[in-house]
């Protein structure tokens, strides 16, 4: 035996056994133990036992093996840690950027990165070097993420919305949640406990994900709201079902451990809704100054958390939750700035732990989940739940057959289902008698993403073609600024090439004039670019962005913002002649530049001092007189903006047409 031990261990790490030892079985006969009643019992050793090989490492590893366990591996150097920690943060924020770039969900290029970067892969990144740790930092993590998720609830958005959302976050959540909890107790075979905790996790479609994939799929406004609207409130929703599933798990059901679960929901809701009230009530009363805001959200956050898992303990995910959705209810003055603060920290939190929880992943437990008939939980998920929700949300509603396939069919998970699926895991893994397997559970969870994400966002664009609900390539123009030259301009392109226009100003006057005028317009800060593009689906369709401000710093600003989610050259600005900016300063391309300020040509054309003609060109035309500006030139259904009458003459053809601003021809 110490022979094949030795031949084990130089099998295994690649080198000899610098040393072994034998440690002894035992029997015992009957008789009193010490422990009991002071009396003597009598031992005898066996010939079986424990052999162990040890051998020394250079690199602050330790290395286990045995037949039963396999290897197990871990780090003594807090460097390695260290290194994790901050390669994880820096490729996963890098990853972020690069998704956003490229308009596709995020989540492909972390899965792919996580699995190349981890173990299984290169092995550059080892969440394992983390130790104890891990857990700490994911729950910390997905408590910020929670927090903001909250914050971002719409509750008057959730009112306003149409039928079907409010049923798909109904009946909708109800299905999917049975639906999936079925499957696996019947396919897994389950406890009841078990399987309604693992059906939760896949109740969230990520918005993250969604939104990406609509942009590419372009399909019709209405679908495009419903599914933009599903995946931004339903986020809270199945994490509050998730984290209550949980807690039931964890306390093992029944009427004993109904108590302890009482207590856990009760703590996390009200230290929630304390914290969150407090949260508002010091915001609300100018206690915090401006600058601190974002910081003392965060550390708000943060303490809230703490407090409540050194109260009651696994509740503070509930309470960070809660107390989101408070101040997202109560709406302080600076909410904006407190969402948009949050927004940036969980980008970088969810780069972070998706690299550090992907990587942890083994491909072995997926296969083992596909052997045990992991295949058909998938299955009927994708074809038979998903659409099943749809019509039970959709029934008596005016959506057709064919709206109703496509939303059957789209239905992406996304980085929150990941994230509560690999912290319950660690948490179940630390349990001597989990409630279930943690393995099966993860490897279901990212099995479901995978699918919905690949499957479903490389195809939802075929399908919606064949469907035909796509819409043509983004072609919309987005004006920013509302005031009369920019309405005028609007129905002058509206009315003569039949073009889609949206006006965005902060002005609420402007935006109501615009709206009785019957024209697209909505109140929002331009400057807000990749939040607008992101998050507002009327915004789906844009493919050209003309800033249209009185202040030309402002009109760069708003390029440059612009130029970083769409092509640089659609985006276009106000910027005139006399203007000392250099060509390289600006992001994207200046037009009008012989116009003069917007306010000033609102006065002119509401005065009629001035108006808009479209004037068609041919070559014996004479040229453009220099008071006159030229502002599109039409060619075909091509619009295309021009700096000025130069650029005009030198790109005319005949039978274009030129859209002029000049002095009334009357």
């Amino acid at each position: 035996m110490k022979q094949e031990v030795s031949h084990l261990f130089f099998d295994t790490f690649g080198v000899p056994a610098k040393s072994m030892a034998f440690a002894p079985g035992r029997i015992e006969f009957i008789g009193n133990h010490t422990d009991y009643n002071g009396g003597l019992v009598m031992g005898a050793a066996v010939t079986e036992g424990v052999f162990v090989a040890v051998a020394p490492r250079a690199d602050r590893k330790i290395s286990l093996f045995s037949r039963s366990a396999g290897l197990v591996e871990t780090s003594l150097s807090s460097e390695n840690a260290l290194w994790a920690l901050c390669f994880a943060v820096g490729a996963g924020g890098l990853l972020t950027v690069l998704s956003r770039k490229c308009h596709l969900p995020t989540i492909v290029f972390l899965l792919l990165a996580g699995f190349a970067f981890g173990p299984e892969g290169i092995g550059i990144l080892d969440p394992k070097a983390l130790g104890e740790q891990l857990p700490l930092i994911v729950s910390l993590a997905i408590g910020l993420i929670l927090f903001e998720g909250g914050l971002t609830l719409d509750f008057k958005g959730f009112t306003q919305t149409s039928p079907v959302i409010r049923r798909l976050l109904t009946l909708g959540v109800l299905t999917t949640w049975l639906g999936v909890s079925l499957s696996v107790y019947l396919i897994f075979h389950t406890s009841g406990s078990f399987a309604l905790l693992m059906g939760s996790l896949v109740i969230v479609t990520g918005p993250t994900v969604i939104v990406p994939m609509l942009r590419r799929i372009r399909t019709h406004q209405r679908l495009c709201s419903i599914l933009h609207w599903e995946g931004v409130l339903i986020d809270s929703i199945g994490v509050f079902i998730a984290i209550l599933c949980f807690e039931w798990a964890v306390e093992g059901g029944g009427a004993v451990a109904l108590p302890n679960f009482l207590l856990r929901i009760i703590s996390g809701i009200g230290l929630g809704s304390l914290g969150g009230y407090g949260i508002y009530w010091m915001l609300s009363r100018g206690w915090v100054p401006a600058k601190n805001v974002n910081a003392f959200s965060l550390a708000s956050a943060l303490l809230i958390f703490g407090t409540t898992e050194l109260i009651k303990p696994e509740a503070g995910l509930l309470a960070v939750t809660i107390a989101g959705l408070v101040v997202g209810f109560k709406k302080p003055s600076q909410l904006r700035e407190v969402k948009a603060f949050k927004a940036e920290i969980v980008d970088l939190l969810i780069g972070m732990l998706f690299l550090l929880l992907v990587s942890r992943l083994e491909l072995s437990q997926f296969k083992s989940f596909f052997d045990s008939g992991g295949i058909w939980v998938l299955l009927a998920v994708v074809l038979i739940i998903r659409p099943l929700s749809i019509l039970v949300s959709a029934h008596g509603t005016s959506l057709q057959w064919r709206e109703k396939a496509l939303l059957s069919w789209v239905a992406p998970r996304g980085v929150v289902a990941a994230s509560m699926a690999s912290l319950f895991a660690l948490t179940l893994a630390e349990q001597e008698n989990p409630v279930g397997d943690p393995a099966l559970m993860e490897s279901f969870v990212y099995s479901v993403i995978c699918a919905t994400v690949l499957l479903q966002g490389l195809s939802a664009g075929i399908v919606a073609r064949l469907l035909g609900l796509q819409r043509p390539a983004p072609n919309d123009w987005l004006f920013i600024g509302a005031h009369h030259f920019a309405r005028e301009l609007a129905h002058s392109l509206i009315e003569k090439n039949n073009q889609s226009i949206i006006l965005i100003d902060t002005n609420a006057r402007n935006i109501e004039l615009a709206r009785e005028e019957g024209l697209l317009a909505l109140q929002h800060n331009g400057m807000q670019a990749e939040e607008l593009y992101q998050d507002v689906e009327a915004l789906y369709g844009i493919g050209y962005v003309m800033a249209l401000t009185d202040n030309v710093e402002l009109n760069q600003l708003i390029m440059l913002r612009w130029s970083e989610v769409i092509e640089r050259d659609r985006v276009f600005g106000w910027i005139p002649r006399n203007h000392a900016s250099k060509e390289e300063q600006v992001s994207g391309q200046a037009v009008f530049r012989d116009l003069p300020r917007p306010a000033i040509a609102s006065v002119h054309l509401n005065s009629k001092e001035h108006g808009l003609y479209y004037s068609d060109l041919q070559p014996e035309d004479p040229p453009l007189k220099d008071p006159d500006c030229p502002l599109f030139l039409i060619r075909g259904k091509q619009i295309k903006a021009l700096p000025d009458a130069a650029a005009l003459s030198a790109n005319t053809r005949p039978d274009d047409r030129v859209l002029v601003y000049q002095k009334s021809r009357s």
